[in-house]
């Protein structure tokens, strides 16, 4: 894993904590439609996938970990509806429209204002963690895994879907040019914040590859039950348990 810490604005002096709280709060009136597009509209597939190979029974608690404006939270109550979520993501524009989605479901669910690395809640509160495309915005790794462990309970599930270091195949060649080129130009046209989609293909260069992320994850009280690869070998499903 890279030791360079990669921030939206190089310029700025800002922590990447909140150069990031700050990016993202600026994009998201244009966040969902902008997925739909990059991605050709399969995002919602990967995130349905990944809800479908969670083996925790309904009904559980889950918190959904830079939940933004509620895709991932959202689109597991359409399969599980009994199940209860808590998106949790530190910017405030996000949580706004993640909570408008979430009342559709019923008054039960919420949203809290709350940064990754040092979670407002009680260990081993919940059974299931999910963090789409949040991961690899963290400043510190597994500080961040740390407090995810410590609020699942002791069978608890954690699926992340992110975007790891690319490799070299052909397809990853693909990938590089989609992130580097087509993917901030389309970014910076609808959302009018290049910066924000120069910063992803950025982050990804300086994330872990895939075999340093299993090694991370092992180290830090999880298993892996489960992975798979999407999009040109971009975008990662892991499924990881919580070990005793």
């Amino acid at each position: 894993m890279g030791d360079t810490i990669v921030v939206p604005n190089p310029e700025s002096a800002g922590s990447k904590d909140h150069q990031v709280r700050e990016m993202f709060s600026r994009i998201a009136p244009t966040y969902d439609l902008l997925n739909r597009l990059l991605s050709f509209g399969i995002d919602q597939r990967w995130r349905r996938y990944a809800i479908r190979r969670l083996a925790y029974e309904s009904p559980a608690q889950v918190l959904d970990l830079c939940g933004g404006t509620g895709d991932f939270g959202t689109e597991l109550l359409k399969a599980r509806p009994d199940d209860t979520v808590h998106n949790a993501d530190f910017s405030m524009p996000m949580l706004e429209r993640a909570s408008k989605r979430l009342t559709e479901f019923g008054p039960r669910h919420g949203v809290l204002c709350g940064d990754a690395l040092g979670l407002p809640f009680e260990d081993g509160q919940f059974d299931i963690g999910l963090c789409g495309f949040g991961v690899r915005n963290w400043s510190n790794l597994e500080r961040g895994l740390h407090e995810v462990r410590r609020v699942l309970r002791s069978s608890g599930e954690f699926a992340i879907l992110d975007f790891l270091k690319v490799e070299q195949g052909f397809s990853d060649r693909l990938g590089r040019v989609y992130v580097n080129h087509i993917l901030p130009t389309v970014g910076s046209l609808i959302s009018r914040d290049r910066q924000a989609y120069r910063y992803l293909a950025r982050s990804m260069d300086a994330f872990c590859s895939a075999e340093e992320f299993r090694g991370v994850v092992r180290e830090n009280g999880f298993e892996i039950s489960e992975e798979k690869r999407f999009f040109m070998g971009m975008c990662w499903f892991f499924l990881l348990k919580k070990t005793s």
